[in-house]
């Protein structure tokens, strides 16, 4: 009897790549809508539970599968890469801690495809430094009452949960981190995404009014929240970030190398044929392959636990995100007017690398990070 063959992560998102997520981008971006096409091919495969561990159902990945995974969908399409790692990244923090039959059951029901998550972190006071929320948590019985505004919420009103950092009852707590549905009573959404780039990615604001949520919600231990911004959070998500950054690289880069080997002058050459063409394509192929490298070193050394992972980590975001905007740049000059245009997703891509720079932790931050760790000061 021949034993039943289970496609991999790579091998199932390649093939809803190919089938729906390439020939929707165009009109995602056109749109400004949610990928909800894509979201149900991942629900079907599975991939929506690329990080909830088997025992509940879930494909078991790690965060060197999620970069795997969000590297190809960006390859094709920026927006729905953003969308699906940042339910990624709520899948992660509740499979971190699923310390509650709450918890489990979350994890139960996007395994089966039934949930899409993602994270409430950013609000307008506070900018990029996210870790220092104000919305603060408030204990009514059985219960933590929530009242705040986040802003960037990507995903939105698409997704069935979130998971917010807050701030926790009492100030020598620290910082909360809790799942809430967005059904609860108290839950309000509001806005349209009207960025230049990722612009299916449904970021808009969501409101708590008196939100109500079971203590069974909260992920860890009341006071935890800080710590899992670092050791949970930030991982999954830098590291995703940059596989979204090196996708989109990969993008423009064989976009690019495809338009100039098969655009022909009336004498048979091609623009590949130039020099100073070749020279772009040199330089674009090193960026990419460079950033792409870097990256999953650093997602390997994250599984890993090895003792320098973090510093990788933050680094691997700053290269994927200098190096998307490198090769972008360099692919609608190689493209000239027909990069420029539609005609080609280039601009699409260049559009959608700029977001990179300025998603917390914006590359400023994260330098600024990266100097105090080599200098041995203290983040904090």
């Amino acid at each position: 009897m021949t034993a039943s063959y289970n496609p991999t992560p790579i091998e199932l998102v390649k093939q809803v790549a190919n089938e729906v997520i390439a020939p929707l981008a165009a009109t995602i971006d056109q749109e400004k809508r949610f990928p909800k096409e894509a979201f149900r091919a991942f629900r079907d495969t599975g991939l929506l539970g690329l990080l909830v561990p088997k025992t509940y159902g879930g494909l078991g990945g790690n965060l060197g599968d999620l970069v795997s995974v969000v590297e190809i969908i960006g390859e094709y399409c920026g927006s729905t890469a953003m969308c699906y790692l940042m339910h990624s990244c709520a899948t992660f923090v509740i499979s971190s801690h699923p310390t509650t039959e709450a918890l489990q059951s979350y994890l139960r029901e996007i395994a089966r495809g039934k949930k899409i998550g993602t994270l409430a972190f950013s609000e307008t006071g506070t900018g990029a430094h996210f870790y220092i929320p104000e919305i603060k948590a408030t204990h009514k019985g059985d219960y933590l009452q929530l009242n705040g505004r986040k802003s960037f919420v990507t995903n939105g009103d698409e997704a069935d949960f979130l998971i917010a950092i807050t701030n926790a009852s009492s100030q020598e707590l620290g910082l909360d981190m809790v799942v809430v549905d967005t059904d609860t009573i108290g839950v309000h959404f509001e806005g349209t995404w009207e960025g230049i780039g990722l612009r299916g990615n449904n970021s808009i604001s969501c409101e708590l009014n008196d939100v109500n949520i079971p203590l069974s919600n909260i992920v860890g231990e009341e006071g935890d929240g800080m710590d899992m911004i670092f050791n949970v959070v930030a991982p999954a998500f830098i590291l995703g970030s940059s596989g979204v950054n090196t996708g989109l690289a990969r993008g423009a880069y064989r976009t690019a190398l495809d338009h100039v080997t098969n655009r022909k002058y009336t004498t048979g050459k091609s623009l590949a044929d130039i020099p100073a063409i070749q020279y772009y394509l040199a330089e674009m192929c090193c960026y990419v392959e460079a950033a792409s490298t870097f990256v999953h070193d650093a997602a390997k050394k994250a599984v890993s636990g090895d003792s320098t992972a973090m510093l990788h980590v933050m680094q691997s975001k700053l290269l994927a995100c200098e190096n998307v905007n490198l090769v972008t740049n360099k692919a609608m000059q190689v493209c000239g007017g027909n990069g420029y245009s539609k005609e080609l997703p280039v601009e699409r891509y260049l559009r959608d690398a700029k977001a990179g720079s300025v998603m917390a932790p914006t590359v400023e931050i994260l330098k600024e990070w990266v100097g105090k760790t080599v200098a041995g000061i203290p983040l904090f």
